[in-house]
């Protein structure tokens, strides 16, 4: 018997699926810190005692390393992990070359830095081993510094959440900050924290400081206006800050009393109420870092020794960078950025330069038990 084959044919009918929804945009890549200001050349000479001028000494321990307050701040925060950026005006001379490879050794970028054929800025460092004094002769000059124009052309303010400035050259710094300003109010999601390095009390430099959110003052402030301690001194610099202020609004061209829709009339409250006055920090390990709130609440952190003093050149920018790494990384509190960047500093001057910082704690539980 013959058997039938039967072939079944199935016929598939297509169905049309509705488009799939596209799939999400990736993520925006994480913002930075950005440093802008000033990096030298640091010529370190280790010394018993300091050297009588005229005389002749002998020394068997020196070297020399990147410095300049910027440069230095950048060290720490790529040592604690932070990704960072520096700008500022970098020589083309061959004795520089060294410091642009370290920069690209360590991860900081550099590439926006503008190059210059001038003579790079230097400092010749005279320390004294186990105490705090040293001689500094800085070479450095009005062509070492960044302009305006070269700011705002170097810099795309999407990348960046925080931006620390040093308060060299006041008057192109404070165009700089006054374009950060315009920036985050025609963006106010993406709000940049601002922060300057305050090395006296000039006009100029007081009201940069009026402008940022957060303002490290560095001892030279206290020890040059004879102030008793810390709280003595962030009260005396909101007071200069604030009759700066006044002077700077008293010499502004009064606007018409008829106000149009073209010329909005400018909302003072925030200077009124005092919501727009900045955070002032004054670091020194030994007796606390002082902090007056911008409410005008002032308090302290406790002070700390280190075992033994081995190098104390770049402390403040120890403080500094770690204060940076603490609130804008590990979103710590105000006053646990302040504890965990004063231990940052003790940390680093009981050993040399920078490089020990990759063992420090990245919070500040850890460091209770270090």
């Amino acid at each position: 018997m013959k058997k039938q084959i039967v072939k079944e044919f199935i016929t598939v009918k297509k169905v049309r699926y509705l488009p799939r929804e596209p799939p999400p945009p990736p993520p925006p890549p994480p913002r930075r810190v950005l440093v802008v200001g000033r990096c030298a050349l640091d010529v370190i000479t280790m010394c018993n005692e300091h050297p009588i001028p005229g005389t002749k000494d002998r020394t068997t321990e020196g070297f020399w390393r990147p410095g300049g307050y910027a440069a230095n701040t950048c060290n720490v925060l790529r040592r604690l992990g932070t990704d960072c950026e520096f700008l500022g005006l970098l020589s083309s001379a061959p004795a520089f070359e060294s410091i642009t490879t370290s920069f690209q050794a360590m991860g900081i970028d550099i590439s926006n830095c503008p190059r210059s054929a001038q003579q790079p800025p230097h400092r010749a460092i005279v320390a004294v081993r186990g105490k705090q004094t040293r001689t500094i002769v800085e070479y450095s000059n009005r062509d070492h510094e960044l302009t305006y124009q070269q700011f705002v052309g170097a810099v795309d303010y999407r990348k960046y959440s925080w931006i620390h400035f040093e308060a060299r050259n006041n008057t192109e710094t404070l165009r700089m900050i006054r374009a950060v300003h315009d920036y985050n109010a025609r963006s106010p999601d993406e709000d940049i924290l601002l922060s300057v390095d305050l090395a006296d009390m000039k006009p100029l430099s007081l009201l940069m400081a009026d402008l940022a959110n957060y303002v490290l003052i560095r001892k030279l402030v206290k020890n040059k206006n004879g102030y008793m301690n810390g709280r003595e001194t962030v009260w005396a610099v909101r007071e200069l800050m604030q009759v700066a202020r006044k002077r700077w609004q008293a010499m502004q061209p009064k606007k018409s009393p008829y106000i149009t829709e073209d010329q909005p009339q400018l909302d003072t409250a925030k200077c009124e109420n005092g919501e727009r006055e900045p955070c002032l920090i004054y670091d020194n390990y030994e007796e606390g870092a002082s902090c007056l709130g911008p409410d005008n609440t002032y308090f302290k952190v406790g002070g700390h020794k280190p075992p033994e003093i081995l190098d104390t050149i770049g402390e403040h920018e120890t403080f500094v960078g770690a204060f940076i790494y603490a609130m804008q990384g590990n979103k710590m509190s105000l006053r646990d950025a302040m504890e965990y960047g004063t231990r940052a500093a003790v940390f680093k001057i009981a050993q040399r330069g920078f490089d020990g910082l990759r063992c420090m704690p990245k919070d500040l539980i850890s460091c209770y038990y270090a």
